[in-house]
């Protein structure tokens, strides 16, 4: 197989990683608990597969493509599946199809970039690596700040904590500890909240 249909490829499995990901999320919040309901409308889970196919190449530019290519389907395909299990037309526009599609494009080059840096283990690698732990804390942390807007999905927002937690011990197993391992997951928790505080803002 060459460089070429390697890249195709790879643009196909982000395309089918990003309609998965959309119809999972509606049947989730279709048939979850209520109580385990912000699991799957939320953006660190969306942002952990997206990561992940960023991490098939070993190049910039492509990182960010597939990155932002399967949040941007995840969008596309969520909104698709929503109106066939409700039963309504799906038409793309609306304030929230364009607003998570901005989210997905910055979240893509964010997040396609730290997958880079994961990959090559540089000197930069914490960078990357402190991220997913780093959303899924903030993702929790924010909802504890709203925790009336959230009550009632209380385990699910304690589990994103302890899931970005873990994470992170995982991640770094006895590193967790090092300077530059604390820095780069504190520095994305504080600037994780300022971005889910802005949105709630957005979005209520």
């Amino acid at each position: 197989m060459n460089l070429s249909q390697r890249k195709i490829f790879k643009g196909i499995y982000a395309l089918l990683l990003g309609v998965l990901t959309g119809i999972l999320t509606v049947l989730g919040q279709k048939y979850l608990p209520a109580s385990l309901n912000s699991l799957a409308n939320s953006g660190a889970i969306w942002l952990t597969p997206a990561f992940f196919m960023a991490t098939a190449t070993k190049k910039k530019l492509p990182a960010f493509i597939l990155c932002a290519e399967t949040l941007i389907v995840c969008v596309i395909s969520y909104y698709w599946t929503e109106s066939i299990v409700n039963q309504h037309t799906f038409v793309l526009e609306g304030f929230y199809f364009y607003l998570w599609l901005i989210c997905a494009v910055i979240a893509g080059i964010i997040f396609g970039f730290g997958a880079y840096l994961y990959r090559q283990k540089s000197t930069y690698y914490h960078w990357g690596a402190s991220l997913l732990p780093a959303v899924f804390f903030a993702e929790g942390f924010s909802e504890i700040i709203h925790l009336s807007e959230y009550m009632h999905m209380l385990p699910a927002v304690v589990g994103k904590i302890v899931l970005g937690l873990v994470l992170y011990f995982i991640i770094y197993k006895k590193a967790f500890y090092h300077r530059k391992s604390l820095i780069s997951f504190c520095s994305y928790t504080v600037l994780g909240i300022i971005g889910y505080e802005f949105l709630f803002r957005l979005t209520t």
